[in-house]
């Protein structure tokens, strides 16, 4: 496993629309081999571990997602006003 081949995997995920799985990623990086993506995967999970975004894998399908602990702050709380239905509105009459 080679650093271009960690980088070349990061930039993939990192531009994907959707988590990939490692066998997308072979691939779509051909020429790389499963145990080499599974290596460089796991250096990016370490790499990515203590910053601010996180390098995860949910079923089979890798992406990167913010850290637990700072996902509050991106979080935005909308209030939504709903009507009530005809009937709702009677029984409150």
């Amino acid at each position: 496993m080679t650093e271009p081949l960690v980088r070349a995997i990061e930039a993939a995920l990192f531009a994907a629309e959707a988590p990939l799985e490692p066998s997308e990623l072979v691939e779509l990086l051909g020429g790389a081999g499963r145990g080499d993506v599974n290596r460089a995967l796991a250096v990016l999970v370490e790499d990515y571990r203590d910053r601010g975004i996180h390098l995860v894998e949910r079923g089979g399908r890798w992406h990167f997602e913010t850290s637990p602990d700072l996902a509050h702050l991106l979080r935005r709380e909308r209030e939504q006003q709903r009507r009530l239905s005809r009937a709702a509105t009677e029984v409150l009459a």
